[in-house]
């Protein structure tokens, strides 16, 4: 475990430190010694700003332990801002805790757990550019929840960053914990209860660059609680970005110039364009915290619940547990009435099959009796036919909203048997509802049609998207693509060609969820019914191109928003 600013902190003194005096020379502290408070320093795990961090051993009771150490007179003394947190964070799950403190000659020292690598060491061990969904929703649903017990025990944290969230060590290697509480301050006045009162007064800087608020950084406000959550928000953002934030691709300012475009970069940044491609709730995330007033307390519950959804939805599963490396994505078999039997079932033994294969040479393949009368066949198929033309507007009695209700077919004959009850296949009535798709006449009837769409797609638990679904929109994409005529779909070497094409090489789950992120905002905005056409191409395209193709939440909400701008564009 390393508590160290020096990746993007390193020069705090200048940025404006609570305490210290500016210019003071002090003397060079002393060598750290080899035992302090009966603890022996064995290892060094890291060295910063403020001291140094060891593994150190109990002597007497082998305890092991993190042993943070720092020179007494230092200008930022954070170990003694830290030693009277810890106790208000004693208890709470992902939180260091505190053995012993205190100060011995000239090093003033903390024991706590000693803790795994932190979020910003596995990042950079792992030489990609950006982290998976999983693991990004996992640690946004905990620093959410740590950040929900500070705050509650009325302690802001102030420096949240990559380097201050750590993993913990077996059997806690699941859960992450939240460190270095050296910047920390309490916003709950300990002696009358009341928030810490706001100030228009320009404050100096306190965090970290890489995502300290806008408010904090930029302009000089008083933390509060929306503040950290802010951070984090940009933390989450940072890690699903390949190369990370751009205003932190070139390092830690040097100079007050470097510093003050790194200030007008982040303070220019709109939460669209920093998720753009991203999955719509960490837009929504971080537009929520820049909303938040300076005392309101934040809906913790709402946001660790919308990215455990989130997490669902893509497949994954235990997403408040923390797993590192990332377990593989689970891509589920299709099985259908199209998928060869051979692929749904175990393969026959070699032996079993060699007596198969000599029962089949014993077979008597001579002329066989009729066993039926075959005369009807013609009438069946005749029969088929019909059924898949029949309009589910005049014979099947279906209330709106219950798309997968029971539905009751009469007899021709009042003679014959009683009525047959049964529930129309899911391809059958797409295929319908293509069919009725190719007559519509407005954009009123499009409109209806697509809300019956959404519901037959959620009739069941599937939400593949089938070859009949496709039907549905091509017919749909050429009844937009030209708004003043509403025909049959051509037919011929002219037609449009189907969105249910082969695709050579399956997208990631990221590029789908921005895309269609993306059409769910931009389908309300819509002047034309070519310019949804356009939106209901890339919603195929990017759905067929996507593993198992399924249609996700955003995907429901951009269909539902196509069928109420449809009803505008009438």
């Amino acid at each position: 475990m390393v508590e160290s600013h020096a990746s993007n902190s390193e020069d705090y003194s200048s940025e404006g430190s609570e305490t210290g005096s500016e210019g003071s020379i002090e003397a060079p502290p002393p060598v750290i010694p080899a035992v302090i408070a009966n603890w022996w320093l064995n290892e060094n795990l890291g060295s910063g700003y403020s001291g140094s961090i060891f593994k150190a051993t109990h002597l007497h009771t082998h305890q092991v332990v993190a042993l943070k150490v720092q020179y007494v007179n230092h200008e930022c003394p954070t170990n003694r801002y830290e030693r009277h947190l810890y106790p208000l964070l004693q208890g709470g799950v992902g939180m260091p805790k505190l053995y012993a403190a205190g100060v011995q000659g000239a090093w003033d020292y903390l024991a706590i757990d000693l803790l795994g690598p932190s979020l910003d060491n596995l990042y950079r061990r792992s030489g990609k550019d950006m982290m998976d969904l999983r693991t990004v929703c996992s640690i946004a649903i905990q620093v959410i929840q740590r950040l929900q017990f500070m705050h509650h025990r009325g302690v802001l944290h102030r420096d949240i960053q990559l380097g201050n969230c750590v993993v913990g060590l077996p059997p806690n290697e699941k859960i992450i914990y939240m460190i270095d509480f050296g910047f920390s301050k309490r916003y709950i006045d300990q002696y009358t209860g009341r928030h810490i009162p706001d100030s228009k007064v320009k404050r100096d800087f306190i965090g970290n660059y890489w995502f300290s608020s806008v408010n904090v950084h930029c302009r000089g406000k008083v933390p509060s609680r929306r503040d950290d959550l802010e951070a984090a928000a940009l933390m989450f953002i940072h890690l699903l970005t390949p190369r990370g934030l751009s205003w932190t691709r070139n390092g830690v300012p040097k100079t007050s110039e470097a510093h003050n475009r790194l200030k007008a970069e982040k303070r220019k940044a709109t939460p669209e364009h920093l998720c753009r491609g991203l999955p719509s709730e960490f837009e929504e995330f971080l537009s929520y915290t820049r909303r938040l007033s300076f005392k309101e307390s934040p809906d913790y519950a709402q946001w660790t619940n919308k990215f455990r959804e989130l997490a669902m939805d893509e497949g994954f599963k235990n997403a408040d547990d923390f797993i590192w490396p990332p377990p593989p994505v689970p891509v589920a078999a299709v099985k259908s009435m199209n998928t060869p039997l051979r692929a749904r079932t175990p393969a026959v033994p070699r032996d079993e099959m060699a007596d198969i294969l000599n029962n089949l040479t014993n077979l008597n393949l001579e002329a066989q009796p009729i066993l039926g009368d075959r005369t009807n066949i013609q009438e069946a198929l005749r029969r088929a036919r019909e059924d898949i033309q029949f309009d589910s507007t005049k014979e099947v009695e279906k209330p709106r909203k219950q798309s997968g209700q029971t539905i009751v077919i009469s007899s021709d004959s009042e003679d014959g048997p009683a009525p047959v009850r049964y529930q129309a296949p899911k391809a059958l009535r797409l295929n319908q509802l293509a069919g009725r798709g190719s007559n519509a006449t407005d954009n009123a009837a499009l409109s209806h049609l697509v809300r019956e769409f959404v519901d037959v797609l959620q009739m069941n638990s599937s939400r593949t998207l089938t070859r009949e679904a496709f039907t549905f929109l091509d017919v749909l994409y050429k009844q937009l693509d030209d708004p003043s005529v509403f025909v049959k779909p051509e037919r011929g070497p002219f037609r449009h060609q189907s969105f249910n094409e082969q695709v050579p090489e399956k997208e990631p789950a990221h590029v789908k969820l921005g895309v269609v992120a993306r059409l769910r905002r931009e389908v309300m905005h819509a002047q034309s019914n070519k310019a949804l056409a356009v939106l209901v191409a890339d919603f195929a395209k990017v759905t067929n191109k996507s593993t198992g193709r399924t249609v996700t939440k955003d995907g429901f909400a951009f269909l539902e928003g196509l069928s109420e701008r449809l009803k505008v564009l009438q």
